[in-house]
């Protein structure tokens, strides 16, 4: 009897000891996912263009978290053994900037409120390679909270990342075929947006750039998803993707729709490039024939401007607007 009354004394002291570690907290209860992307996507930027990278974070706890803070420092280009740092441009939270370190403080988060939200915008740097670099940029970020428990005070972490990014080589360079970048406002008179390597010729038959207007932000969507994507050998065709607010280049999205303003495209054609004889009298949008009545319409009019030969140069220029983006041929 004595044995039998000494296991269950010490069952219920196992059971309470339990109890107390429970009731104690653990700083496994703090559950939170973070997120991390790169814009343009998927991850490819041209030298010197904005990047940017926005990152998530929910609570996916039942506790309430009394204090979240989001830190970033530069991403890092390395080639050839040596590290390129990007440099800070904007971002669509206050920040404080201590050695290095972005950071941005939201206060507190509940479990049941949407996750939160920013958007960080870098400009990318400058490798001594014409060429540019695959994957070789690199950003991490990290979430830090606090939880409203007086048992459990500490500071947890969450990393998000890496996330790697394509730098792409400017203007002059043996980058002929692709650009990319974040755009946060209008292109200055007589600038472009963004452009890809404007030294036409046989090897490079076809550049592209265009110049946006204003156009409104919202929250943490502070600028643009851009990039121009041109074929190699093909003097026929360039794309353009200028992603609606929000959203990103790669894949699906949405277009952006800047009525009743547009956007201006200009691309430079290699005579030397197209068939023999061949003139350049027509151009399509999307597909569509640009006419005198797609440039009058009311709705998302597209306008072909101009078809000039340089005669000197041999390089056609071809100027059209439109308010949405896409496919251009002619």
């Amino acid at each position: 009897m004595n044995r039998t009354r000494w296991r269950l004394l010490v069952a219920c002291l196992v059971v309470i000891a339990a109890a107390i570690a429970v009731a104690g907290g653990s700083a496994g209860n703090r559950e939170g996912e973070g997120t991390l992307v790169a814009v343009p996507g998927p991850g490819s930027v041209t030298y010197q263009e904005n990047i940017a990278y926005t990152a998530t974070f929910d609570n996916m706890s039942g506790s309430v978290f009394t204090h979240v803070t989001f830190e970033m420092t530069a991403p890092i280009a390395t080639f050839e053994g040596n590290e390129y740092p990007a440099t800070f441009v904007a971002a669509s939270c206050p920040v404080t900037i201590v050695s290095g370190v972005v950071s941005c403080d939201f206060g507190q988060l509940r479990p049941e409120e949407v996750p939160e939200r920013l958007t960080m915008v870098w400009k990318a740097p400058t490798i001594p390679s014409p060429t540019g670099c695959a994957s070789c940029l690199v950003a991490s970020g990290t979430w830090l909270i606090k939880e409203g428990r007086l048992s459990n005070p500490s500071t947890e972490t969450f990393p998000v990342g890496p996330v790697p990014a394509q730098l792409l080589a400017s203007d002059g360079s043996q980058e002929n075929l692709r650009a990319g970048g974040y755009e946060l406002g209008a292109c200055t008179s007589g600038g472009s947006s963004l452009k890809t390597n404007q030294a036409v010729g046989l090897s490079n038959p076809v550049a592209t750039s265009f110049c946006l207007p204003a156009f409104a932000t919202s929250g943490t969507e502070i600028g643009l998803a851009t990039t121009i994507t041109e074929e190699q050998g093909n003097a026929h065709k360039s794309e353009v993707c200028i992603a609606a607010l929000g959203q990103n280049c790669g894949g699906t999205y949405t277009a952006a729709d800047f009525g009743p303003s547009t956007v201006t495209y200009v691309f430079k054609v290699a005579d030397a490039a197209l068939p023999k004889g061949y003139k350049i009298t027509q151009v399509f949008h999307n597909g569509e024939l640009l006419t005198a009545a797609t440039c009058a319409r009311t709705v998302n009019p597209e306008c072909l401007v101009s078809i000039d030969l340089d005669n000197k140069t041999k390089i056609w220029t071809i100027i059209a607007t439109s308010e949405t983006n896409g496919p251009w041929t002619w």
